[in-house]
């Protein structure tokens, strides 16, 4: 009776760390996702407006000397874009680590999961940080994403600490 009851208090206690393991990922994911998130409107508006200077310049190629007058010249066209290109590159730099990130947290948390599901109903739950961190080492190359070194772990915080929150959006339309 004893043997049993320590049984279930041991698989209670490995079923809270767990908890609060999988607590830690999921936060990262959500903070990492808000900001992806809060990119995506700056992300869209440079691939836009580039893709617009990218015809605009080709249009300009091709356009008959007869009318390029009236028009810009190539060059000019050439130039507006490179400008934007410069301008737009760390946003789309930003962007594109920011979404690997996510990617590869949801990866993480994909296998981890089957991994829960199987450690769950039974006592190997207790078993279950080791696996973790086998997933993590090798997910992860080694590196710790979410050390306050990390450059998108810092970007993050950095541009969320200036997004708004969710919980600060209005809850009222505004009246007409």
């Amino acid at each position: 009776m004893a043997t049993g009851r320590r049984r279930r208090v041991l698989a209670g206690a490995a079923a809270c760390v767990a908890m609060l393991l999988f607590a830690g990922c999921a936060t990262a994911l959500k903070r990492e996702g808000r900001c992806l998130a809060s990119l995506t409107p700056d992300y869209l508006t440079a691939t836009t407006e580039l893709h617009h200077l990218e015809r605009s310049w080709r249009a300009a190629l091709v356009r008959p000397a007869a009318t390029a007058s009236l028009q810009e010249s190539p060059g000019e066209a050439y130039r507006k874009l490179a400008d934007a290109r410069t301008r737009h590159q760390p946003t789309l730099d930003w962007y594109g680590k920011v979404y690997d990130r996510v990617r590869t947290r949801m990866s993480e948390e994909d296998m981890l999961s089957g991994a829960r599901m199987v450690l769950l109903t039974n006592a190997g739950i207790i078993w279950y940080p080791v696996v973790r961190w086998n997933v993590r080492s090798v997910v992860w190359d080694g590196a710790d994403p979410d050390s306050e070194a990390d450059p998108v772990t810092q970007f993050c915080a950095e541009r969320l600490a200036h997004a708004p929150l969710d919980d600060e959006a209005p809850t009222e339309l505004p009246p007409h």
